[in-house]
């Protein structure tokens, strides 16, 4: 009877071995045929009824095909739509005025633009213009869609600008543009061919560090407003402009005065030149008044082209003409001789001359007054604020970042509140607004006086590791910490935020912190299934794409990446707590048992913003290969009791209080009779009182972990002590790192890999407090040795001063777990519920609850860094595959060295036992005393 169980046990372990280790995929080459001539015939038939049932077009209205009910193409006015409601202003469904999408809403007139083809300095002074207008449309309270636009683009011109020239991430990316292969053609009529071969993978194992820029625009300074009005201005002879009211202006000829020539039929010249600024803005130009004695001419045009306008008081003009020389008379007309074209025909900034030529007998003189009208939100030439670095100063003082002040010092405004220029009229609104608020746009020079002290002074009081009071001193002088990193081409730039607090309502950021990446990447090789397709037919197409039956590399079977899962399940046993439960695993009543895996805590550090004082420094010397050699051995310390003889009672009770997570995987209630305790037969000693095997496990516990413990920190302690005084220090750190970390581990169980993340951190921190350069706190050590091993997520930072304009004092925020595998999980897990990690000041470090466990896509969950770290620190899983590797004597979990294959080990357990036999002589041996 005993033979036929065991040679029926063998048959099945054989069996499911042979399930495992089979293909999962089996592809019929009929079904792929078929499953491809379908998938084609369907395509063609979809772009056979989308071609001939296109959108049609009829006066002006656009019909889309529907299908009916019964699969049918059909043109419903429901579906239909105008043309001109695409197009806004041509519609009753689209009547937004086209002006709208520019700047300011005002669109350009075309016959203006069209005009400027041929001239630069036109084109020039467009262009200017519509520049300014959109800056001051962009400042505006209300922005049009391209002042919205272009706010968007002079924001983003204010951020960092980091050097991307010696970027890894950009550089790898066009080196794999560069070098990319050609992708294999796809072939029918294909079977498959599965192979295990060594591949080589690379893994990039990133080291993020944060650094600050911290803005400091103190001056002493004067912002000049350099503006000017002007449609024409004064060139050569006699000036004289005047203003005529709003848009209006002046302009004489001529010499103004009386009978200041003498003579008989004498002729007499005089010029004006002018240049004419902005010939656009001129609307009309009229000759309005006219006073000579006795003949006046009065011609116009380029110097040395000018052309005859008007002459008076008659054709005559002796002696080159006929008529008297004296008509003794003083004559004072309005000609209203409309000169307008001439103007408006110039090319701005060109030269025009006014020749008046009189002829005088006795005494006379001769003058005239040109009225030039023009638009007045066209005159200003010229507006301009600088330099820049003092307009930006004025920030901080807005912003209460920066103490002193500014006032306008030449303010030329009369009593009306505007000014003249060229004769041209100048007010408020003429101008772009202050950058300066309170000062008016008038103003020609601002005195600035501006301290940024707003990080200097004394950082909050707190007691550190030692025990003593502190209370820092920030003087500032190291303003940006990122330069080092921008010059390091191992580093590459990954974002930039302001940090919380930092930010003014001008909307500059006085600290910006940076984020890069630090890591390297290195090489790996492994084994890979691979299932291939040897087609011999035609290529399969469906549709407008051809199929490709080869597999991709994400759907092989990769035993590094087996490995990392495999990690992360037997981390996630390592890494659970439980709350509404008793010490020994029983439920409180108290409250619902509620289980998690991969919990973190919430730890911040403190800067001196500007400042040395800097207490997020991660801890130097700290060994990951050390501290990865000890949390890899927390299974093997669970392990070790597993592994214990199947007669050791302490085996079973071990199962019995490992923490209680097992329950809640099992729901078992009976704590002595479970399937391994039946196999093993080691429930025939557990009539001992509980109390007495708990006794028991823990001296075993402590044991063990004492001996890994001391092995692991000893390292350590070796490769930080620095002389022989912090050598000793160190080794009594160890001593007692070791010792609690038995009592820790012994206690709780299955929490192991969070007592030894706590023990190590600890230990840690005690080294560093012996090494510290800076005071700070406990809990900031201990933080920063977790973050030195790679296993805290960075949250963001904030000012932890509450004053707005006072941030003396960053703290950075972090999430911290117990292993870098489960922060790597976390990171990746999270997303996939919606869930973060909160903000700097409330992070969310909850584990993940076991319902969530079982909703979790592990296709999506990328542990290639853990990889990497695994790979760095030769503890990548690089051996052969085989039972013995997986299971045995190759395995974690092989602690006295002789450890046998799990079928052999189950091949032992099964001979000569009656399983049945055993479940029963249990139920009638154990009587238990509660404790």
């Amino acid at each position: 009877m005993r033979t036929k169980l065991i040679a029926k046990k063998i048959v099945a372990i054989n069996l499911v071995m042979t399930m495992i280790l089979s293909p999962l995929l089996a592809m019929a080459q009929d079904e792929i045929t078929e499953a491809g001539f379908e998938g084609q015939n369907f395509a063609k038939q979809i772009g056979l009824e989308a071609k001939n049932n296109s959108t049609k077009v009829e006066n002006g209205q656009m019909s889309v095909p529907t299908k009916d009910e019964n699969g049918n193409f059909q043109y419903e006015s429901d579906n239909s739509f105008s043309v001109d409601s695409l197009y806004p202003g041509t519609s009753s469904s689209n009547s937004d005025s086209y002006a709208e999408y520019f700047s300011d809403g005002a669109a350009p007139d075309v016959d203006d633009l069209g005009d400027l083809h041929d001239s630069e300095g036109s084109m020039s002074d467009v262009g200017d213009s519509t520049k300014d207008s959109l800056w001051e449309d962009a400042n505006s309270d209300n922005p049009s869609i391209s002042g919205a636009a272009y706010k968007v683009l002079l924001d983003t011109a204010d951020l960092s600008k980091p050097d991307f020239t010696n970027d890894p991430v950009l550089n790898l990316t066009k080196s794999t543009y560069e070098n990319i292969d050609v992708i294999a053609e796809g072939f029918g009529d294909c079977s498959t061919n599965t192979t295990f071969d060594e591949i080589t993978m690379n893994l990039h194992n990133p080291e993020y560090e944060i650094c600050n820029r911290v803005l400091d625009k103190s001056a002493s300074c004067e912002i000049i407003h350099d503006y000017e009005a002007a449609v024409i201005k004064h060139h050569g002879g006699p000036y004289n402009f005047s203003t005529c009211g709003s848009g209006c202006s002046d302009l004489w000829i001529g010499r103004v005065g009386d009978n200041y020539w003498g003579g008989y039929c004498s002729i007499y010249e005089a010029y004006t030149e002018v240049k004419i600024v902005n010939p656009s803005a001129i609307t009309s130009a009229k000759l309005v008044r006219a006073k000579w004695d006795d003949y006046m001419q009065v011609w116009v045009g380029e110097p040395g082209k000018e052309v005859k306008v008007w002459q008076g008081p008659n054709n005559n003009f002796p002696p080159e003409t006929g008529g008297r020389c004296e008509l003794s008379t003083s004559w004072d007309r309005n000609p209203n001789v409309d000169l307008t074209r001439y103007f408006k025909n110039a090319d701005p900034n060109s030269v025009m001359r006014f020749k008046i030529r009189v002829s005088v007998a006795g005494a006379g003189e001769g003058f005239g007054k040109i009225r030039v009208n023009y638009d007045p939100s066209q005159a200003v030439i010229r507006d301009e604020w600088s330099p820049q670095n003092c307009i930006e100063s004025v920030d901080g003082l807005l912003d209460g970042f920066a103490d002193g002040g500014y006032s306008c010092i030449d303010d030329p405004r009369d009593s009306s509140g505007c000014t003249y220029t060229n004769g041209i009229r100048i007010c408020p609104s003429n101008l772009k607004p202050s950058p300066v608020p309170g000062v008016s746009n008038l103003c020609k020079r601002i005195s600035v006086e501006a301290d940024y002290n707003f990080y200097k002074g004394t950082l909050e009081c707190y007691t550190d590791a030692n025990g003593n009071n502190v209370c820092p001193e920030n003087n500032g002088g190291y303003l940006d910490t990122c330069g080092e990193l921008e010059d390091n081409p191992q580093c590459g730039f990954i974002s930039s935020s302001c940090v919380e607090g930092a930010k003014g309502n001008s909307g500059d950021c006085y600290v910006q912190e940076e984020k890069w990446d630090c890591g390297s990447t290195v090489e790996a090789s492994t084994i890979q299934k691979n299932t291939e397709y040897q087609c011999g037919g035609s290529i399969r197409c469906m549709g407008d794409d051809c199929l490709d039956p080869s597999q991709t590399s994400d759907q092989t079977g990769n035993f590094a990446k087996a490995s990392a899962l495999l990690n992360a399940a037997q981390f996630m046993t390592q890494d659970m707590t439980c709350t509404g439960l008793n010490e020994d695993g029983s439920a409180t009543g108290d409250e619902d048992v509620t289980c998690s895996a991969f919990n973190g805590k919430a730890g911040e550090c403190k800067i001196a913003v500007g400042g040395v004082a800097d207490c997020c420094e991660k801890p130097s010397n700290i060994s990951m290969v050390e501290y990865l050699a000890m949390i890899m051995q927390v299974p093997k310390l669970d392990g070790a009791v597993l592994a214990l003889e199947n007669e050791n009672v302490i085996k079973s009770a071990y199962q019995t209080i490992r923490q209680p997570v097992a329950n809640a995987w099992t729901e078992t209630t009976n704590t002595f009779t479970n399937y391994m305790d039946n196999i093993s037969g080691s429930v025939q000693e557990a009539f001992k009182p509980i109390g007495e095997l708990k006794d028991e496990l823990i001296e075993k516990l402590k044991e063990k972990s004492k001996e890994v413990l001391k092995d692991v920190l000893g390292s350590t302690a070796e490769t930080t002590a620095t002389d022989a005084a912090a050598a000793e220090a160190t080794q009594e750190a160890t001593e007692t790192a070791a010792n609690n970390a038995a009592d820790t581990m012994a206690s709780q169980g299955m929490s192991m890999l969070g007592s030894a993340m706590s023990v190590y951190s600890a230990y840690v921190a005690a080294v560093a407090v012996i090494q510290m350069v800076y005071a700070c706190e406990e809990e900031e050590f201990e933080m920063n040795a977790k973050r030195a091993v790679d296993s805290c997520t960075y949250i963001g930072s904030y000012c932890a001063d509450d004053i707005l304009g006072v941030c003396i004092e960053k703290r950075e925020s972090y999430c911290c777990f117990n292993s870098p595998l489960s922060r790597i999980i976390q990171e990746q897990v999270r997303p996939q519920f919606g869930q973060d990690f909160g903000s700097a000041k409330n992070p969310s470090c909850g584990g993940i609850t076991l319902d969530k466990i079982s909703q979790i896509d592990w296709d999506k969950i990328n542990l290639d860094e853990w990889l990497a770290i695994l790979k760095q620190n030769g503890q990548f899983p690089d051996e052969g595959i085989s039972m013995d590797s997986l299971t045995g004597s190759g395995s974690v979990f092989n602690i006295d060295g002789d450890r046998l294959p799990a079928d052999q080990r189950a091949l032992e357990r099964l001979d000569g036992v009656d399983v049945d036999e055993k479940r029963r002589d249990a139920v009638d041996s154990i009587s238990i005393q509660a404790n």
